[in-house]
C-alpha cells in the first residue's frame, strides 16, 4: 500500500494521463453502450409451435404433440417439458436449467424437432425465446386513411415493410389487418346439386383452363420453332366463364350427353380478401398495423429512432395517417435518462455534503474529480465486459455514487485534518495521513465487496436478474478504493498543502460527542438494552404491516384488454362484443389511444389502449374499467392486464399447476381450486387451462359403405378440407403479381348439419357420392386443450394479482387452497411470481447470510482476530430498525429490491464501524488506554462516518423521491437510507459500548 500512494506521489504526470485516458474511454463507451430496460437474461424457456389446420386438441396432441415430448425429454439440461394440443396447433415449453446457455438449447431443440414426423398438412415449427420483457414488441404503428383500405394495406407491404425488416436487430414484423388478396371461388350448395357437379369437377376444370404448357419443337421454314399451348386466367371474368361438363343420364328411359355450365352460373367468383372478419381499428378508424420484434440483445432505442427516421423520410399519400401505438423506447429512455439524472444528483449531494463538513473549497474539488473518475472507469469497465444501460446497471452506479466517494471522504478528510494542524506540510504528511486510513479502507471497501459477490451467484431468474447491479456496485467500489489511494493523494498535495487555516482542537460536534460518549460508556447496559428494546419492538410491530411482493408494482400507462368469447361463436358476434368494449375506452377522456384488433376466426379480440399521464391512481382507473365491462355479457370472459413490466412488476401472476393420474379427478379438482381462488380479495381474472368444451362436427365413416361407394377416408378428408376450408387450386397474374386461386364452399349457406350431408364428392369413378351415403354426422363437445407435463396429464390455474401486496394475497390463496378437500391423486405446485418469489426470498436470505460470514472472514483477516470483528457485526442488526420504518413511511412492502438493500446494509453498516475500530486499535497500539482509546478515536472518526454515512444517504435521495425511480431502485433506497440513518447514529455508540465489553481484560 506504501509503495502504492509513494508512486501516485512521485508520478503525478503519468497518473494524470492515465485519468485523462479513463475519463475520455468512459464518455466513448457511455455513448457507445447499447440501452435497453431490463438485462438481457437468459429466461431458460423456449417453446414450440406448429400449426396444424383444422385439427382437434386429441389430433394435435397425438400427431404432434406426443412426438415432440418424447423428444424433448431426452435433451440434456431439461427440466420440464409442458405440451398441449389445441386447436389447429400443438406446443411445446421446454424448461432448462439456468446454467444451460439458451443459443445452444435452441440448436438441441431444432435438431429434436428435425427427428418429428409431421403430418403433411402440419406447417413450419415456430421457435419463441422467453425474455424478461413481457411484450417482445418494441415498436407498433398504425396506418389508416378515410378511403382506399386496400390500398393502405398495399402500401404496408411494398413501401414500408421492406424499409423496416433489413433494420439491424429487427428479428420479425407482425402485421395487422393486412391480408392478402387472392381470387376466392365460393361454390353455392343449390346450384352445385341442381346441376350433379361436385367440387372435384370444378377443381379439374379450373387447372385444366389455366395452364402454359411446352409441347414439343417442329421444323417451319429451316427453323427448329418450340410449339406452347396458352390458356392463362388473367380476369374474374375469366375464371367465370370457365366452362364445366355436367354428368350425363344412362338409364333405360333416357340417353343424355354430358352438356357445359359456366364456373359463373354455380359459384360467386370475387377478388378480395379472404379474412374479413380479421379486423384492425385505430381509435375507431378502419387500418393496418405494424409490430416490431427485436433480436435478444439488441439495441432497442437505436432501431426504433431508425424506424422513426425511415417513416419520416417516406413520402405518404395524402389523406394517410400514422398512429405511434407503442413505443417502447419511450420507457426506456426515461427509465435510462431517469436514473442518470438521479446518479448525477446523487453525486452532487456528495459533493454537498463534503463541502458543509469541511468548509474548504479545496478539499471540495478533490471529492468532484474523483467521483466522475470513479463512475466514467466504471462505464469503461462496463462495456469492456458487455453490459448494457438498464435499470439494474444504473441503479449499481446511482447507489455507488454515495458510496464511491466514502473512501475518497476519509482520504481527505483525514489529509485536510492533519494538514491543518501541522506546522511542517510536505508530501511526507499525505502520504502518512493516506496510510494511517488505507488499512480502514482497504477494508471497508473489501467487505462491501464481499457483501455484494453473493449477489453475483445467486441461481434462477433472480440471480441473472440483479447479477448486473452487484458487478456495477462492485466494480465501482473497487476503482473509487484506487482512486482514493492514487489520485485523492495526488490532489491532496496540489489543493491542501497551501491551506492556511488552522482548526481548533474539537469543533461543537465532537465535544457533544465526546460528552455523550462517556455518558454512554458509564451506562452501557442500560443504553445496550434501550436499543434491543426497540430493535425488537420495530421488528415486531412494523413487519406484519409491511406486507411482501416479488417486485415493487411499476407505474403502467399501457394495458391489453383480451377478449375471449365461447368456442362456436360466430365471427359476427366477436365483431360486436369487441365493439362494445372498444367503445367504453375511446368514451374514456383519460384514454389518448385505442388500438383494436379482432380474430373472428378464434373467436377472440385484443384491444390495447394507453392511459393519460396525468392520472394518478391508475390502479383505480383500471379497475373501475373492468367494472364497466362487467355489463357486456356475450363474452366467457374479459381480462385487462398491464403491459411493459416484467413477471411480479405491474401484475404479479398466480400460477398453479395441478396434477392427476384421473382425468375426471383432474378437471373437478381445477374447477374446485378456480372457484376458491375466485374468493380471494387483490386476485382477479381465475382461469384455467381447460376453459369449457369445444363444440364440433364429427362425420364416422362407414367402411363397407366407403368400399360399396369406391372411396378412401383421405380422399373424403382432402375432399371435405377443399369444401370447408378451401384449397388452393392455381395461380393466376393481376395487377402486375402472382395471386392465388382459392376454391370452396360458400359456407355460409350450408346452416345445418343436414345440408352439411347433402354435399357430393367424386368417387374413383367419377361419380358423386353424399357425405351422408357414407357416414354418420354428429355434433359433439370435446374438451379446449389436452395438456401434459413430463408425459403425465395436468391442468393450469392461474390468476392476476392485483394489489401491491404480492405475498399478502400469495398466502391467503394458499391457505384456502390448503385447506381444500382434494382427491387423494391430486398434486400441485406454484408457478410463475409466486414460485420467483418464493425462490428469491430463499435464496437471497442466504446469500444474506454468507456475505455476513464474508465480511466478518474479511475482517478478521485484517485486524488478524476475531473479537473486534465480532463486535463490528453487532452494527449490523440495529439497521433494520430505520430500513422498516423508512419503508413504513413510504408504504413501501418488503420484496427482492428490499432484500438486496438489507444486503447492501451489511457493507456500509460495517464500513463505518470498521473506520471506528480502527483507529481505537492504532490508539491502544499508541499505548492508550482502552477507555481513552474508545472515547478519543470516537471523537476523531465521527466526522468521517458522518461525512461517508450523509454523502451516502444524500446520494440516494433523489432515488427515494422520484416519481421516476424504477421498481428496484426506490425501495433499495429507502431501505439503504432508513437503514443507515439508525445504524450510524448507533454504531457511534452501540459498537464502542460492545467493544468495551468484549475487551474488558485490557488496560
Amino acid at each position: 500500500m506504501k509503495s502504492i500512494i509513494q508512486f501516485s506521489m512521485k508520478s503525478a504526470l503519468a497518473l494524470c494521463l492515465v485519468v485523462l485516458l479513463i475519463v475520455a474511454g468512459g464518455i466513448y463507451s457511455l455513448k457507445e453502450l447499447h440501452i435497453e430496460k431490463y438485462p438481457n437474461v437468459d429466461i431458460p424457456y423456449l417453446t414450440v409451435f406448429i400449426p396444424y389446420p383444422g385439427a382437434s386438441p386429441e389430433q394435435s396432441m397425438n400427431d404432434i404433440g406426443e412426438q415432440m415430448e418424447r423428444e424433448f425429454i431426452k435433451i440434456e439440461g431439461g427440466k420440464n417439458v409442458y405440451t398441449g394440443g389445441v386447436a389447429n396447433a400443438a406446443y411445446s415449453t421446454i424448461e432448462f436449467d439456468m446454467s444451460i446457455d439458451m443459443k445452444q438449447a435452441e440448436q438441441l431443440v431444432r435438431a429434436s424437432v428435425d427427428k418429428i414426423q409431421l403430418p403433411e398438412l402440419a406447417e413450419e415449427p415456430k421457435f419463441e425465446l422467453s425474455s424478461p420483457d413481457d411484450n417482445p414488441i418494441v415498436f407498433s404503428m398504425g396506418i389508416y386513411a378515410d378511403e382506399n383500405y386496400e390500398e393502405v394495406q398495399n402500401f404496408m407491404k411494398k413501401r414500408i415493410i421492406p424499409l423496416i425488416e433489413v433494420i439491424d436487430g429487427v428479428s420479425e414484423i407482425e402485421v395487422g389487418g393486412v391480408a392478402d388478396r387472392l381470387v376466392l371461388v365460393r361454390l353455392i350448395p343449390k346450384q352445385l346439386e341442381a346441376s350433379g357437379i361436385t367440387i372435384n369437377d370444378v377443381k379439374t376444370a379450373i387447372s385444366a383452363n389455366n395452364l402454359s404448357m411446352p409441347t414439343g419443337d417442329i421444323s417451319v421454314s429451316n427453323e427448329v420453332l418450340p410449339v406452347r399451348i396458352n390458356k392463362e386466367l388473367k380476369s374474374v371474368e375469366d375464371v367465370k366463364k370457365i366452362k364445366i361438363f355436367t354428368q350425363g343420364t344412362n338409364s333405360q328411359t333416357t340417353k343424355t350427353l354430358p352438356g357445359t355450365i359456366t364456373l359463373g352460373e354455380i359459384a360467386e367468383v370475387t377478388y378480395e380478401s379472404e379474412y374479413t372478419n380479421n379486423i384492425t381499428r385505430i381509435n375507431g378508424e378502419q387500418g393496418v398495423s405494424l409490430g416490431i420484434m427485436a433480436e435478444g440483445g439488441a439495441n432497442v432505442v437505436a432501431i426504433v429512432e431508425q424506424v422513426k427516421e425511415e417513416m419520416k423520410n417516406l413520402d405518404l399519400p395524402e389523406g394517410y395517417k400514422v398512429e405511434t401505438l407503442r413505443d417502447q423506447s419511450i420507457e426506456i429512455k426515461k427509465s435510462v435518462y431517469s436514473m442518470l439524472k438521479e446518479a448525477f444528483l446523487g453525486a452532487l449531494m456528495a459533493v454537498v455534503v463534503t463541502l458543509l463538513f469541511l468548509r474548504n473549497i479545496r478539499s471540495t474539488i478533490i471529492a468532484v474529480i474523483s467521483i466522475p473518475v470513479s463512475i466514467f472507469a466504471s462505464f469503461l469497465l462496463m462495456k469492456t465486459i458487455g453490459y448494457t444501460l438498464n435499470i439494474m446497471t444504473l441503479a449499481g452506479i446511482a447507489v455507488a455514487c454515495g458510496r464511491v466517494v466514502d473512501d475518497s471522504i476519509v482520504v481527505i478528510e483525514n489529509v485536510f485534518r492533519r494538514v491543518r494542524a501541522s506546522k511542517e506540510r510536505n508530501d511526507k504528511l499525505i502520504e502518512q495521513a493516506t496510510r494511517e486510513v488505507a488499512s480502514a479502507i482497504t477494508t471497508s471497501t473489501i467487505t462491501t465487496v464481499a457483501v455484494f459477490l453473493p449477489l453475483a451467484f445467486v441461481p434462477g431468474i433472480v440471480g441473472g436478474f440483479f447479477k448486473p447491479l452487484a458487478w456495477t456496485i462492485v466494480i465501482s467500489l473497487l476503482i473509487s478504493l484506487i482512486v482514493a489511494i492514487t489520485l485523492v493523494p495526488l490532489l491532496s498535495r496540489i489543493f491542501l498543502l497551501k491551506t492556511t487555516l488552522k482548526e481548533p482542537q474539537e469543533n461543537a460536534l465532537q465535544i457533544w460527542y465526546r460528552k455523550k460518549l462517556t455518558w454512554v460508556l458509564k451506562h452501557r447496559f442500560v443504553t445496550l438494552t434501550t436499543a434491543l428494546l426497540i430493535l425488537v419492538g420495530s421488528v415486531a410491530l412494523i413487519t406484519p404491516r409491511l406486507g411482501t411482493t416479488f417486485l415493487p408494482q411499476e407505474k403502467v400507462n399501457d394495458f391489453d384488454v383480451e377478449i375471449k368469447m365461447e368456442k362456436g361463436t360466430a365471427p359476427k358476434k366477436t365483431i360486436e362484443a369487441a365493439s362494445k368494449v372498444e367503445k367504453i375506452l375511446i368514451d374514456q377522456e383519460d384514454i389518448t389511444l385505442v388500438n383494436t384488433n379482432i380474430d373472428g376466426a378464434s373467436e377472440s379480440a385484443t384491444i390495447s389502449f394507453v392511459v393519460k399521464d396525468s392520472v394518478v391512481n391508475i390502479n383505480g382507473f383500471v379497475k373501475d374499467l373492468r367494472s364497466q365491462f362487467t355489463t357486456i355479457t356475450e363474452p366467457e370472459k374479459i381480462t385487462v392486464s398491464g403491459v411493459g413490466g416484467i413477471i411480479g412488476g405491474a401484475e404479479g401472476r398466480y400460477t398453479l399447476v395441478v396434477n392427476g393420474s384421473n382425468s375426471e379427478d383432474l378437471k373437478k379438482a381445477s374447477e374446485q381450486i378456480k372457484t376458491s381462488l375466485k374468493e380471494v380479495e387483490g386476485m382477479t381474472d381465475v382461469t384455467t387451462s381447460l376453459e369449457g368444451e369445444e363444440p364440433e362436427i364429427v362425420i364416422d365413416l362407414d367402411e363397407v359403405k366407403l368400399a360399396e361407394k369406391g372411396l378412401m377416408p383421405a380422399v373424403v378428408a382432402q375432399s371435405l378440407r377443399t369444401l370447408i376450408s378451401g384449397d388452393i387450386v392455381t395461380t393466376m397474374r393481376m395487377e402486375g403479381e402472382i395471386r392465388e386461386v382459392k376454391l370452396g364452399l360458400k359456407m355460409d349457406e350450408i346452416t345445418s348439419i343436414e345440408k352439411l350431408g347433402n354435399q357430393k364428392i367424386n368417387n374413383v369413378m367419377g361419380m358423386p357420392v353424399s357425405l351422408k351415403e357414407i357416414g354418420e354426422l354428429k355434433r359433439v363437445d370435446n374438451i379446449t386443450a389436452v395438456s401434459h407435463l413430463n408425459g403425465n396429464e395436468y391442468i393450469m390455474v392461474n390468476g392476476t394479482i392485483t394489489d401491491e401486496k404480492v405475498g399478502d394475497v400469495i398466502a391467503k390463496a394458499d391457505e384456502i387452497i390448503n385447506d381444500l378437500e382434494l382427491p387423494e391423486n391430486i398434486s400441485y405446485y406454484k408457478e410463475g411470481a409466486s414460485a420467483s418469489m418464493s425462490d428469491g426470498f430463499k435464496d437471497l436470505s442466504i446469500a444474506i447470510v454468507i456475505s455476513i460470514f464474508l465480511v466478518y472472514l474479511v475482517m478478521v483477516i485484517a485486524f488478524r482476530e476475531g473479537k473486534a470483528p465480532f463486535v463490528i457485526l453487532f452494527a449490523i442488526p440495529f439497521s433494520i430498525i430505520g430500513a422498516l420504518i423508512g419503508l413504513y413511511i413510504v408504504n413501501e412492502p418488503i420484496g427482492m429490491p428490499v432484500m438486496i438493500g438489507l444486503l447492501m446494509l451489511n457493507g456500509i453498516v460495517v464500513t463505518n464501524a470498521i473506520v471506528l475500530v480502527d483507529k481505537v486499535k492504532q490508539n491502544e497500539r499508541s499505548g492508550m488506554i482502552k477507555q481513552e482509546a474508545i472515547i478519543e478515536a470516537g471523537v476523531i472518526r465521527i466526522r468521517p462516518i458522518l461525512m461517508t454515512a450523509i454523502a451516502t444517504i444524500g446520494a440516494l435521495i433523489p432515488m427515494a423521491i422520484s416519481n421516476e425511480s424504477g421498481m428496484v431502485s426506490k425501495s433499495l433506497s429507502v431501505v439503504v437510507i432508513g437503514g443507515l440513518s439508525t445504524s450510524t447514529l448507533l454504531t457511534l455508540f452501540i459498537v464502542p459500548i460492545l467493544y468495551s465489553l468484549f475487551n474488558l481484560k485490557k488496560k
